[in-house]
């Protein structure tokens, strides 16, 4: 094992960790602004949001497939690489903005949920309006019509 070989792996790693960091962070950002966007109710923006987030998705599979890739090319350099102080301390940075970004995903669908449910029960009482609507028009006599007028 070279010691330059073992250093630029750890370079590589490093830059590529941090590639990943600054990804996630703007992902908790987008997640927030999302969040802002359904609990304030404005939809208009929230389709737009959603596309992004779909965008969001594909790289986190991008990311675990450059990691996994890293991993698999060289098992004992990335051992070896893994141990380095600041790839530990980007892999707990990681670790923690993952958790935050989950944490406001879940809160997202608890907000979401929440609107589903009301909507839902306000389309229900809709319903229950216009069956009374056709209720009370079934009991109305229809104008009479007499040399075609009213």
């Amino acid at each position: 094992m070279s010691t330059n070989a073992i250093t630029e792996y750890e370079r590589e790693l490093i830059t590529t960790l941090k590639e990943e960091y600054s990804f996630y962070q703007a992902l908790f950002v987008l997640l927030d602004k999302q969040r802002d966007l359904i609990k304030f109710d404005r939809e208009d923006h929230l389709l737009d949001l959603y596309v992004e987030v779909e965008r969001c998705q594909r790289r986190i599979a991008e990311s675990e497939e450059k990691i996994g890739a890293l991993r698999k090319g060289n098992p004992q350099y990335f051992r070896i690489a893994a141990a380095h102080p600041e790839v530990r301390k980007l892999v707990n940075s990681i670790a923690t903005l993952v958790r935050r970004n989950l944490e406001v995903v879940k809160g997202n669908q608890e907000i979401a949920g929440e609107k589903y449910e009301r909507i839902r029960e306000e389309l229900d009482q809709l319903r229950h309006s216009d069956k009374l609507l056709r209720y009370f028009q079934a009991d109305m006599v229809p104008p009479q019509f007499v040399d075609d007028r009213h």
